[in-house]
């Protein structure tokens, strides 16, 4: 397989941000499609032997977590993904595969026998490894879609993964075939389709990869046993030890703000948490921001003046500015690098005084959507717009009504007033332009620059200063930042410090305040939880639940038979879970749910598929009212 073509490192986080270009896609092959099949019939004889086997084996087993707690578990039933979810919900979100007693496994794996549980992240290298190996399935799963391509080689690297494949002796991979495989990449993510994990006999493997000479050979050289480990996703089908993640969605789980900043053309940095007060001397925080710092002596003996700050002297980062004007300024820079846009969503720390602080909307230490964009005199006025642009997308999505206000030179300023006059002036036009109201508030400007604050309001009508833009003249003078003209003369960039959410921590609390518990669907904890109406419907209802996670919605079962059906659709009412769908004989037998919302509008019956892939095209939509328009 000298010919394979080797793609390496295409990172599927980045092509879900991108605004990719649409194209035809031609009738998969021929063999892809008689694959599927048989593996359609191999996965129907798998659920049948396994139900088989719940039902034979129906048994107690105990499963040790970590911390050596200790809990019940039903035999060929119970998986690892339902145990992270009695855990908390948040380890479920983030767990990527599991491990028991040693071994790598699938979370949707049911449990065989006593097991040590052990719950990987993306944290780790392992579960890393299975993060970037699922990738690769993704991507084989294009090549073979779009191109025909013959799969032979894909493994996860330290960073990354990269897939080898062989297109036919004369053919390569043409660039005006990128972007289309990309958008195949996408589709698959955005349709969370579900690995599927069968074992096949050595004569089933021969017949599921007849056409694939390099996984004929693998299966003569490495296929030891009698059987050996089959994944499926979407058309892909794929010899593979695994565990893989439970479905693509989560490769592509980008949120909302990051496929944002993307798409509008700023590159993810990360800087250092730990600085010299050199650095912030240099900024100008130092001087006039130093109380709200949290400054660090370095353990030994120092060798400065008793009187004045010791030159190791070591700060915690309160703002990114200076860390990315330093990386503005690591190498010469050309007028056609510009605009350079700068985002960081790191771990910030400001000293604020304790009787400020308060729950999630002030805290000392927290994240910030954080960016800055260098640009030229004449650049200036379009990226403030594509700044307030930014806000209006953003805020739109998730249903906040805000109000601007320009705040002016305070009296501490840095730098000359003809300067503020100018950056003032700027703001003032770009305001004017975006059509919203806004207000003056003189003297609140940061003391490098005037600066727009946006204020939201919550649920109690309390104001939270939360996304910023703010023009800066003095940190380019102050770090002598340059840049080569058109002319070929150096020249000095603006800054524009901007922040869509500010701190994280303080826009979630804004919202759940909003929302009063009532999440919209996409970004709602509690989406949809199946009710069976007696303990014949349970099995119904775990199916009806496994189709919702299969499509990477959150899919809850309430089955306590101690509760009379009435009592089980108000509790869920009360947990605000978006919608409710209930199983009766009569929807069992005709595959169907009923369909109520956390406000007791009744739906009706609906085909349980076409119900899931309703719910998924709202999410993905975001709307803020999919009870209603359901």
């Amino acid at each position: 397989m000298g010919l394979c073509q080797r793609w390496r490192r295409l990172r599927l986080a980045g092509l879900q941000a991108c605004a990719l270009q649409t194209a035809a896609v031609s009738t998969p092959p021929h063999w892809l499609v008689e694959r599927l099949g048989l593996f359609e019939e191999l996965w129907a004889a798998h659920v049948k032997r396994l139900k088989s086997m719940a039902q034979k084996e129906h048994r107690t087993i105990k499963i040790t977590l970590p911390g050596g707690q200790k809990v019940e578990a039903v035999a060929w039933n119970t998986t690892p993904y339902q145990l992270a979810k009695q855990i908390s919900s948040t380890l479920a979100d983030t767990a990527v595969a599991a491990q028991v007693n040693g071994e790598p496994y699938d979370l949707e794996r049911p449990l065989e026998t006593d097991s040590d549980l052990r719950f990987l992240t993306f944290d780790s290298t392992e579960g890393k490894a299975v993060f970037w190996h699922s990738s690769t399935h993704v991507l084989g799963a294009a090549a073979e879609q779009l191109l025909g391509a013959v799969l032979c080689r894909g493994p996860s690297t330290e960073c990354g993964f990269y897939h080898d494949f062989f297109l036919g002796k004369e053919r390569t991979l043409r660039g005006s075939e990128l972007p289309v495989l990309e958008r195949i990449c996408q589709e698959l993510t955005a349709a969370a389709q579900p690995f599927r994990r069968l074992e096949a006999s050595q004569d089933q493997l021969r017949q599921l990869f007849k056409d694939n000479p390099f996984k004929l050979r693998l299966i003569e050289e490495k296929v030891t046993g009698p059987t050996a480990t089959v994944y499926g996703c979407g058309m892909l089908v794929d010899l593979c030890r695994g565990p893989h993640l439970r479905h693509t969605g989560q490769i592509g789980g980008l949120k909302l703000l990051t496929a944002e900043y993307t798409r509008r053309g700023f590159s993810e940095v990360k800087t250092p948490t730990l600085f010299s007060t050199k650095l912030w001397e240099v900024s100008g925080h130092w001087e006039h921001y130093q109380e709200d710092m949290f400054a660090l002596q370095p353990p030994g003996p120092q060798r400065d003046h008793p009187t004045s700050h010791p030159t190791d002297t070591l700060a915690l980062k309160p703002m990114n500015c200076p860390a990315h004007c330093l990386m503005f300024a690591h190498r010469p820079r050309s007028w056609r690098e510009l605009p350079l846009r700068l985002a960081d969503f790191g771990v910030l720390h400001r000293a604020e005084a304790s009787g400020s602080l308060g729950g999630l909307t002030r805290l000392r230490c927290f994240q910030q959507d954080d960016a800055h964009i260098f640009c030229a005199p004449d650049q200036l006025e379009a990226e403030i717009r594509g700044c307030l642009d930014f806000l209006r997308s953003v805020y739109a999505v998730l249903g906040f009504s805000f109000r601007l206000a320009l705040s002016t030179r305070p009296s501490g300023f840095l730098g000359e007033p003809c300067l503020w006059d100018q950056a003032e002036q700027v703001l003032q036009r770009a305001l004017e332009e975006f059509g919203e109201p806004w207000d003056l508030n003189p003297g609140d400007g940061a003391f490098y620059g005037p600066k727009i604050d946006v204020r939201l309001h919550d649920a109690l009508g309390r104001p939270h200063q939360c996304g910023t833009i703010q023009l800066d003249f003095q940190l380019p003078l102050r770090f002598d930042l340059q840049y080569k003209g058109q002319a070929g003369a150096l020249e000095r960039p603006v800054l524009i410090h901007r922040a869509v959410l500010g701190s994280v921590e303080r826009m979630l609390g804004v919202l759940a305040e909003s929302c009063g518990g009532k999440w919209p669907l996409w970004l709602s904890p509690f989406q949809v939880v199946v009710i069976p109406v007696g303990p014949e419907q349970e099995a119904y209802a775990r199916e009806a639940q496994q189709s919702l996670r299969a499509a990477g919605l959150v899919g809850d079962l309430d089955a306590d038979s101690t509760l009379t059906l009435s009592r089980r659709v108000r509790r869920a009412q009360l947990a605000n879970y978006n919608f409710q769908f209930v199983v009766g004989q009569r929807e069992q037998s005709k595959k169907t749910v009923n369909i109520r919302t956390r406000d007791n509008r009744r739906l009706g019956e609906r085909d349980l598929t076409e119900a899931v892939g309703r719910l998924l095209e709202l999410q993905n939509s975001r709307v803020p009212d999919a009870e209603e328009i359901f």
